[in-house]
């Protein structure tokens, strides 16, 4: 066995589920050369395998996961696998019926390379009417037009997302003891309702400081279903909010400084001014952003001054 689908999810929408597990059964890649694990992360009522048994893939599994966060339930996947290579899918995500055999072929292809994804295109049920261009990132839309790779961490462009993530089995144990020895990590991931975010790049920094390489795929491709309540304003401005946010406790959990630009009240000043002659929705975003940059400055400074 090569690879191991690794699915996290916390009270999923049954429907959503079903359209991402009906995906992977769907695969060109031969059952034989890889699983699927379902993280019950902390779901009430607890997930039961039979009530998929129409859908699934035939080397499907369910693990439960107590502690809730995407975190604990990627963590309780990497440990319940122990295939070369992991696919970290999302419980909307469908993905390409060669989505996995295109994994294994660029596994093959670049043997450096540490963590990689692709393509995410959003599909919107019923109902959801489509947000401006400007807010589809926060819904992980992605068009990748040419493969990208690179080791350095501060080359975004090369820097993979985390709907159908991809990780090599050592850049996913180094992630773990990563974790185990500054628990603050833990806090840049999704957390029930929270909407934060940072994790999936964690990750991928935790290969290049292996030496190992990220990317993305033109190749890979695959499909977010998106509901209607994730393109309503508040969701939207509370998704950039928490960007924002983990983007700064990022740097600090990195590097142990708060980015400048986030104390400069020069700089703040002119952003707060500048937003004043931006359109409604640049506004509106740019402020949730500078929300999100106070809250992780706040929170910061007070994990610093406590006992």
């Amino acid at each position: 066995m090569q690879l191991s689908v690794v699915i996290p999810a916390h009270n999923p929408d049954f429907g959503r589920l079903c359209r991402t597990l009906a995906g992977l059964r769907g695969q060109t890649l031969q059952e034989a050369e890889w699983e699927a694990v379902l993280v019950d992360n902390a779901s009430e009522p607890a997930l039961d395998a039979r009530d998929f048994l129409d859908v699934a893939p035939a080397n499907f599994r369910i693990v439960r996961e107590e502690n809730t966060g995407l975190t604990p339930a990627r963590l309780r996947g990497f440990k319940e696998t122990t295939t070369p290579i992991i696919v970290l899918a999302d419980d909307d995500n469908v993905l390409a019926p060669d989505y996995l055999s295109q994994v294994l072929a660029i596994a093959a292809e670049y043997p450096r390379l540490g963590t990689w994804s692709g393509n995410v295109i959003l599909s919107f049920e019923p109902g959801a009417i489509p947000p401006p261009a400007a807010w589809r990132a926060c819904l992980t839309e992605r068009h990748v037009k040419s493969d990208t790779i690179s080791v350095d961490r501060n080359h975004h462009d090369s820097t993979p997302w985390g709907a159908g993530l991809c990780v090599r089995r050592e850049v996913a144990e180094s992630y773990a003891v990563e974790l185990a020895a500054n628990p603050l990590r833990r806090q840049l991931d999704l957390q029930g309702r929270t909407l934060l975010y940072g994790g999936d790049t964690d990750i991928a920094y935790v290969g290049c400081a292996q030496g190992l390489s990220k990317g993305v795929f033109a190749r890979l491709r695959l499909t977010h279903l998106i509901p209607s309540g994730r393109c309503e304003t508040p969701y939207l401005l509370r998704s950039i909010e928490g960007h924002a946010y983990s983007s700064v406790l990022h740097e600090f959990v990195l590097t142990g400084r708060i980015p400048l630009y986030c104390t400069d009240r020069l700089w703040l000043l002119r952003r707060a001014l500048h937003r004043w002659f931006l359109p409604r929705v640049d506004r509106l975003s740019a402020s949730a952003n500078a929300r999100g940059i106070a809250r992780a400055v706040h929170d910061i400074r007070r994990l610093q001054t406590s006992p």
